[in-house]
């Protein structure tokens, strides 16, 4: 089953000429990378393409006909305002209609959606802050919290690539909600070497897959990228990184694994170098937050939370323990507690399989109750229903009671 990748181009008026050109040279030059990456990594992917301008449509559903691509992108011709919320829609469309999962080394691997603009986004009264909104409110069904409400297999990160006159502050906040990645180049003959290298980081991905170390090291990455001939400053190998690690469903504010950390979901007591005094009320809590500054957000079982060192000044102030959390008679679901797919499970192997216990360190309230934060054995990270719409995908391993 193929990676499913969709291109959503702006072909308002403003890329007209020599925009478009690039435009579609860039296209070309992703999709003969594409062909590489399939003959050398034996991973093969769908490439889809949606047009917002003039025109706002899907030119190409997902395919792996290259030449139907190509000819589709050859097609292209600029007029018209830039409606990019409805371009958004169409790429969740086709996605929903016929998008997928993939499964690379036991893990997940989503589709992902490359936005190009130039511009601003308009309405029918032109620009308006009414536009952008919309935009916004489109791109945030795509993230963790949106994407089941909408039917979309998993969160779908969105590559943003902006110059011209585009908006940076809307193109960043996309791509954060997404779980993705924005940057600006200053001129449209730069469109190619981004495409270049979102092709070389998938390319990345089936490489170091089974090798979790690798797979998240930011100079893991920088070097493969250079030794390919792309010299990527950190910002946006940082940012490729996390666009990855979120289509693998280990990536999102909050959600990163810091290497050198326990795990999200590690349960930990008062360690060695304790000096916090009775704030853990001498309870077992679990890792929610890695900080990259060697600390850890913990949250105890008896509902308070804080951050503490692990290596920070030298010190660690807590240890690992085995103790799943314990619940009273009568409580629900709760962070720390140990769980496996349960009846309603239909995400295919992001646990990494049927037997594999997983650990809760997120519970969502407000309109998101219902739902779950997971890490799986394997890496993975991913929200999961537990009593939203009525569905569990989740059951409690053990449900350890406290005994009075």
């Amino acid at each position: 089953m193929p990676l499913d990748t969709i291109l959503c181009l702006d072909t308002s008026g403003s890329m007209a000429g020599r925009g478009m050109r690039e435009l579609k040279r860039a296209g070309e030059n992703f999709l003969q990378g594409v062909q590489e990456t399939a003959r050398e990594c034996n991973l093969k992917e769908n490439v889809g393409v949606v047009e917002f301008g003039k025109n706002e449509r899907i030119v190409q559903p997902l395919t792996n006909d290259y030449g139907k691509v190509k000819r589709a992108v050859d097609r292209l011709e600029a007029g018209g305002r830039t409606p990019m919320a409805s371009g958004l829609l169409n790429a969740l469309k086709e996605i929903v209609e016929h998008g997928g999962v993939i499964t690379v080394a036991g893990k997940p691997l989503a589709p992902r959606i490359i936005l190009m603009t130039d511009g601003v986004p308009t309405d029918d009264k032109g620009e308006s802050d009414e536009a952008k909104v919309q935009v916004l409110k489109t791109a945030a069904v795509f993230g963790p919290i949106g994407f089941k409400e909408v039917g979309l297999p998993h969160p779908i990160p969105i590559a943003c690539v902006g110059c011209g006159d585009c908006d940076p502050e809307l193109l960043g906040a996309v791509a954060k909600l997404t779980n993705g990645m924005f940057v600006q180049v200053d001129d449209v003959e730069q469109l190619s070497t981004f495409f270049k290298r979102q092709v070389l980081l998938i390319r990345f991905a089936a490489k170091f897959a089974d090798d979790m170390e690798q797979l998240t090291s930011l100079l893991v990455l920088r070097q493969f990228m250079k030794a390919l001939g792309e010299a990527v400053e950190e910002a946006e190998a940082e940012a490729m990184l996390g666009m990855l690690l979120g289509m693998m469903g280990m990536g999102g504010e909050g959600n990163r694994e810091v290497k050198g950390l326990p795990p999200l979901g590690t349960r930990v007591r008062r360690g060695k170098d304790w000096k916090w005094g009775d704030q853990d009320k001498h309870s077992v809590g679990t890792i929610i937050e890695h900080d990259k500054e060697n600390w850890v957000h913990i949250q105890w079982d008896h509902g308070d939370d804080n951050k503490y060192r692990w290596g920070a000044e030298g010190a660690h102030d807590l240890k690992v323990v085995d103790e799943p959390r314990v619940l009273k008679p009568g409580e629900d679901i709760k962070v720390g507690v140990k769980v496996q797919r349960g009846k309603d499970w239909k995400w295919e192997n992001q646990d990494g399989g049927s037997s594999n216990i997983g650990f809760v360190y997120k519970v969502h309230t407000g309109q998101h109750k219902g739902l779950v934060q997971v890490r799986w054995p394997n890496g993975t990270k991913a929200d999961y229903r537990y009593g939203k719409d009525g569905f569990y995908d989740l059951k409690i391993v053990t449900r350890y009671v406290l005994r009075s």
